[in-house]
């Protein structure tokens, strides 16, 4: 597949994003991929353990998984639909306000969301990607040297990836879905605004001693984000969106201490909680790429965009990116070619916009529930009990959660 080719495709980056559009590319006519990654890609027995990295996936992305038969590949057994979502608010301390804690409750007929661990993904987007050998070439633990670019004089416009033992891969399209610090962005002279939130990220999983019901639970309080989420088996994963200083506290609990803290935090709703993972914790920042295309050039996933996780729609939006991009190369017309500036423009203008809103979306809630000023504390309870009585209210946000 070296030599230039008026309908190549390389992808670095062989996350769930890279390889779902790697999917997603073979299924177009006349396509050849490249997909590259620097570690090694392997199909592997899955664990008896979850992961503590879990995915709360999107019917829309379920649809798209589905369409490239990789959700067929998913156990069923490590799959657990949120039939209902709980959103709380933070209990009032003055006498001025109700002490009842005001809550959301998200209740539908059909799933709101599918939690899903990393490694099951992962593993069946790999199987599925190895069924497609002639069209997708996969190049793992094959770190990229630098890119070449072509120049606006090329008439071929082919950009050349040089990889680290000095072979050259040639794209007519290049796709960089190799993260949020994407090396690829960088050398493109992409810029991007980066906020950090002076926090941490903290996730695990619990056995639970009350069933969870299929119930993904969220807490919004000063002290920060807590998402319980369903997992199979009585057990849920958590993300605890924290200061960096209370993030050190809770690293420096043993596993016990670790878990009564948490079950505190969420107020005993499930009861008694027992650590059944390892503990990560990860720093958080939103990221938004200043443009995500260049002539022959994308960004996806987290290369384009990263956002607060207590929406819970970091890997839908990469998703909804590949969806975004294999539709508008479908639809082309014959005299477009693959990496056509104007072609390319119509993906960024959709995904941008829509990467936009929800990183102002959880902007705000964050500011809106770390602040302690009774203003804040009353625009929270009216705007969650307002919210949980308007059911036009609860349909636009759950449409949107939804996509």
């Amino acid at each position: 597949m070296n030599g230039a080719n008026n309908n190549e495709i390389v992808i670095v980056g062989g996350g769930p994003v890279g390889l779902a559009f790697a999917l997603a590319a073979a299924r177009l006519r006349d396509i050849k991929i490249t997909l590259i990654e620097r570690q090694t890609l392997a199909l592997a027995r899955l664990s008896s353990h979850f992961d503590h990295r879990v995915y709360a996936l999107s019917p829309g992305s379920k649809i798209l998984l589905e369409a490239l038969g990789v959700w067929q590949r998913i156990p069923r057994e490590r799959i657990e639909p949120v039939r209902v979502m709980q959103v709380f608010g933070d209990t009032a301390a003055t006498g001025a306000i109700p002490a009842a804690r005001p809550e959301i409750d998200f209740a539908e007929g059909t799933p709101l969301a599918f939690i899903v661990e990393y490694s099951s993904l992962m593993q069946a987007l790999l199987g599925q990607v190895r069924e497609h050998p002639e069209t997708i070439c996969v190049l793992d633990d094959t770190p990229v040297k630098h890119v070449e670019f072509a120049g606006l004089g090329d008439k071929t416009l082919t950009h050349k990836v040089v990889l680290d033992d000095g072979s050259i891969q040639h794209a007519t399209l290049l796709i960089a879905a190799d993260g949020a610090a994407s090396p690829l962005r960088m050398q493109a002279g992409i810029a991007a605004e980066t906020k950090d939130y002076e926090s941490d990220g903290v996730v695990a999983n619990f056995k639970i001693q009350q069933p969870h019901l299929g119930i993904a639970r969220q807490w919004f309080s000063p002290d920060g984000v807590l998402a319980y989420l369903p997992l199979p088996d009585r057990q849920i994963s958590i993300v605890w969106s924290v200061s960096c200083a209370r993030a050190d506290e809770l690293a420096a609990l043993d596993d016990a201490a670790f878990a009564v803290a948490v079950a505190a935090a969420a107020e005993h709703a499930l009861g008694e909680l027992n650590l059944c993972s390892a503990r990560a914790r990860f720093p958080l920042r939103r990221m938004m790429a200043k443009n995500y295309v260049q002539p022959g050039f994308a960004l996806m996933g987290d290369a384009a965009h990263t956002v607060h996780p207590l929406a819970g729609q970091g890997a839908n939006l990469g998703f909804a990116d590949v969806r975004t991009m294999w539709q508008v190369l479908q639809n082309r017309s014959a005299l477009s070619g693959i990496g056509d500036l104007a072609l390319l423009r119509q993906y960024e203008r959709a995904r941008r916009e829509d990467a936009l809103v929800m990183g102002g979306v959880t902007d705000s809630l964050r500011s809106l529930f770390l602040s302690e000023s009774p203003l804040a504390i009353r625009i929270r309870r009216d705007g969650l009990n307002m919210a949980n009585r308007l059911r036009i209210a609860k349909s636009m946000m759950m449409s949107h959660a939804m996509k």
